[in-house]
């Protein structure tokens, strides 16, 4: 029997995602699309969605970003050891390079992911935190706070792949 290591939960509003396709994942993984209109509705479907999840590492993406094959190694890696752990991947390569550097400057001084850099962690670590708390505008502030309470992030992985040239927005 195997399990599934890593969960990816493609975040969004049903119409975002109604015209994108699931990734193509691999063994030991699992894609699920979040479908959500509302702030008030995503946290307790965002709860219900990771317990019910097979994985054991639970990696938060926006609409339209896969992460890269040597990310997805690492990660199945992570989920494999049953250790907790959590982290983001870095800013993306395509923003302009003084707004790439003030995500980075704000990334390392807050250690608060912006949504389009995803963001992951363990299942028990994310049920033992108490989940992700409020969901607002700063999608990842509230979770980044309660996971750094907890215990200190790893090292950033590298960006995600964007399949399209939009930029990142859930609703």
């Amino acid at each position: 029997m195997s399990q599934e290591l890593v969960t990816y939960i493609v975040l969004g509003s049903k119409s975002r995602l109604a015209s994108l396709k699931k990734f193509k994942v691999d063994s030991n993984e699992e894609c699920i699309f979040l479908n959500f209109d509302e702030y008030s509705s995503i946290v307790k479907t965002l709860d219900q969605v990771i317990a019910d999840s097979k994985g054991s590492l639970i990696v938060l993406l926006p609409p339209s970003t896969v992460p890269k094959k040597h990310n997805r190694k690492t990660l199945k890696k992570m989920g494999m050891i049953n250790y907790p752990v959590w982290g983001w991947f870095n800013s993306p390569e395509h923003d302009e390079k003084f707004i790439s550097s003030l995500k980075k400057i704000n990334t390392f001084i807050r250690n608060t992911p912006t949504v389009d850099q995803g963001i992951y962690f363990t299942k028990d670590l994310y049920f033992s935190i108490g989940g992700i708390g409020h969901f607002q505008s700063d999608y990842f502030v509230e979770i980044s706070k309660r996971l750094s309470s907890r215990l200190d992030p790893q090292a950033p992985l590298s960006p995600l792949t964007f399949r399209g040239s939009s930029r990142v927005s859930l609703l």
